[in-house]
């Protein structure tokens, strides 16, 4: 039955448009000894040269992606990363990490019999909230006991730890991985998904979370499969509590951060931010941008780049040497995002041949974007849920965006995967409607391969509310730079040209002086600055200087450096 689309109902703008994202608090545990067992097939020539032992009793091994059965072979497209390192698929715990064993020695810690038992040391010890074990079942699933030692001799014991078979289980740290049977070096690719190492959590009680983690024990227990042990890594422990729910409220030059108190209180010494337009995050010796005493909120005034993305982090100080861990937030001054909730849009049924990006569906979602003066598009990015319904999949599902301002559409079709469930998506940096102005129209048009007939939610569905278009800009030509702010016949500075000094008016009533490269980068900032800024070590060239005021103002002007 064909079903008529509603005309858009709502349409939403929006300054707050941010990611946050969590630091890395985890820190992979480094394993100096305990492995048992070398399982990983890697190098040129046969995978029984280069391993002492098999993952499942079976003869068949992990392989790494460098491995070749002669130097003539076909490069792996599949396998372990040749560095080792894995970053964690689980949704719950991004930046997680685990670094494996060197392929060329003992790599697993092998139990193949009940009761079998061994102890992983750590090369550096550290205190855990959480600690993370990678491992995975050889010819089927297994249990295990695990005992978290610490340096004090003291101890925590996890009993009856389920481990999946290498095949098919869920709660993967990394998938598709494939194996070779070390006996004739038949190669599996594993179809992509298979096979696969688990992340076991290990939640370290209130009591010892300021202990030092110094190794784990892990024993089998009863029948099973084998289980091996590849890592280990942390949610290392700080005792001064991190802020959450970063939030930034951005207009189209300008930013204020705010966020939540420690759960376990104010910190004593306030907080310290850091940012830039670098996603690289700050370090032990990196200098913060500022401080903030009271409060939970900062203003970074109005200099900031339209369409510049900025990383900004805060954490908690208190006091001496003991701060939390960063959070940070990312945002971008300039944006505007519309989002569809007028309803579900429906699909169009169609053969998945037949869909090109010159396909039209006769039930799109559309949505417009209306310009501020003075600038225009400089990049969309859009993102939708998807959901199935009736026995349909997501696998079946196709669409992409189209600017009908211009004609412009997506280079591919976008298709989800799996069966029944639904699927996220969400695209970046599209330069469909790039340079547009004025009012800005889009269309989502979205079709299923299987299911009923004509336009309907009734297989798969674009979910309501979650049509999201948002817009980056930047000034058009007549406000190219921050030059647009600033007030020129003001002098704030001198001299002007500079040599290695600047000298500011009236340093009473300033707040805070920020001076900001042509890019829209953070140069200096100077907190509370003294009547002279010395700027000897910066590159010659153009540079904005702003000066946040003690009233709430603002005055910035442009100063070169000779």
């Amino acid at each position: 039955m064909k079903t008529k689309l509603f005309s858009l109902s709502g349409l939403i703008l929006i300054s707050l448009l941010t990611n946050e994202f969590y630091a890395q608090d985890y820190e992979p545990l480094q394993i100096q000894s305990g492995f048992n067992a070398d399982v990983i097939a890697n190098g040129v020539g046969s995978s029984a040269t280069s391993t002492s032992n098999d993952v499942d009793g079976v003869n068949y091994a992990f392989i790494s992606r460098d491995f070749q059965l002669t130097a003539s072979s076909q490069p792996l497209t599949y396998g372990l990363p040749i560095n080792g390192l894995i970053n964690s698929a689980v949704a719950s715990t991004p930046g997680l990490n685990y670094q494996l064993g060197s392929y060329s020695a003992n790599n697993s810690l092998r139990l193949q019999n009940a009761n079998d038992s061994g102890t992983l040391e750590f090369s550096n010890p550290i205190s855990a909230t959480v600690v993370y074990m990678l491992a995975t079942g050889g010819s089927g699933a297994c249990t295990v006991n695990a005992t978290v030692n610490f340096t004090d001799n003291t101890s925590q014991t996890f009993t009856g730890i389920a481990i999946s078979d290498w095949y098919g289980g869920s709660n993967y740290a990394i998938q598709g991985i494939g194996r070779i049977n070390k006996v004739n070096n038949t190669l599996e690719s594993g179809s992509g998904t298979n096979p696969r190492l688990y992340q076991l959590p290990l939640a370290i009680d209130a009591a010892n979370q300021s202990k030092t983690v110094k190794s784990v024990t892990v024993t089998k227990t009863g029948t099973g499969g084998i289980p091996n042990i590849f890592g280990f890594s942390a949610n290392a422990f700080n005792p001064c509590g991190v802020v959450s729910n970063i939030s930034a409220v951005t207009s189209m030059t300008g930013a204020t951060v705010s966020w939540t108190a420690p759960a376990n209180g104010t910190p004593s010494s306030g907080y310290q931010y850091y940012y830039s337009t670098s996603s690289t995050p700050p370090s032990a010796t990196t200098t913060p941008s500022g401080t903030v005493t009271s409060g939970t909120s900062v203003d970074l005034g109005n200099a900031l780049t339209t369409g510049q993305t900025y990383y900004f982090w805060v954490r908690s100080n208190c006091g001496g040497s003991s701060q939390s861990f960063w959070r940070m937030k990312q945002f971008t001054p300039g944006q505007i995002a519309v989002t569809y909730t007028a309803g579900n849009i429906n699909t169009l049924l169609e053969n998945s041949s037949q869909i090109t990006t010159t396909s039209t569906t006769t039930c799109p979602g559309n949505l417009f974007v209306t310009i501020p003066t003075g600038y225009k598009i400089q990049s969309t990015d859009v993102s939708y849920t998807m959901t199935t319904s009736s026995n349909g999949w997501m696998s079946e599902q196709r669409s992409f965006l189209v600017c009908t301002t211009n004609g412009n559409t997506e280079s591919s079709v976008i298709s989800g995967s799996g069966n029944g469930g639904t699927y996220s998506y969400n695209r970046t940096g599209l330069s469909i409607a790039n340079n547009l102005t004025g009012t800005v129209n889009y269309e989502l048009r979205a079709w299923r391969t299987y299911g009923g007939a004509d336009c309907n939610a009734d297989f798969n569905r674009v979910d309501n509310g979650s049509f999201t278009v948002t817009v980056t800009l930047q000034p058009t030509s007549a406000m190219a730079t921050n030059e647009a702010n600033v007030k020129e016949k003001e002098r704030i500075a001198y001299p002007n040209p500079f040599n290695e000094t600047l000298y500011i008016d009236n340093k009473d009533n300033i707040k805070k002086a920020i001076l900001i490269d042509p890019s829209g980068a953070v140069v200096k900032t100077f907190e509370n600055p003294s009547s002279t800024l010395h700027l000897g070590g910066i590159k010659s060239g153009m540079y904005i200087l702003t000066l946040t005021m003690k009233d709430g103002s603002v005055k910035s002007m442009k100063t070169i450096k000779k």
